[in-house]
């Protein structure tokens, strides 16, 4: 074994001295106020610490993207792929003949814009 391999222990690697977190804060909720915080942290998608972390150094925690809106990003991925192939066939073809198809994939893509 080398000197490296003896050292090395494994695991995770130490933060960057200044950027770990290691100050807490803590405050005691009654039962109501702990299920409203908690509706909220669940209804933005995000785990309380970063949530409540959000609230207290901006003023406002943005929601997660739900489920719905990642699978609108997925379909204007897929969308994008398409724009690609009929770009390459409006090259091959010439525009005229692949304008419609273009211009209805755009306008798909408005809808889905517009949705998220």
């Amino acid at each position: 074994m080398t000197e490296q391999d003896t050292n090395h222990k494994g695991g995770r690697p130490k933060a960057i001295k200044g950027k770990a977190r290691t100050k807490t804060i803590s405050t005691r909720l009654t039962l109501a106020e702990w299920k409203t915080v908690m509706k909220r942290i669940a209804d933005a998608g995000k785990k309380p610490s970063h949530f409540l972390r959000e609230l207290l150094l901006h003023g406002k925690a943005v929601a997660a993207r739900t489920q719905e809106d990642r699978q609108q990003i997925r379909m204007l991925e897929g969308g994008c792929n398409n724009l690609n192939q009929l770009a390459k066939l409006a090259h091959q073809q010439g525009f005229p003949r692949t304008k419609g198809r273009i211009t209805a994939l755009l306008d798909e893509f408005n809808k889905i814009i517009a949705r998220i």
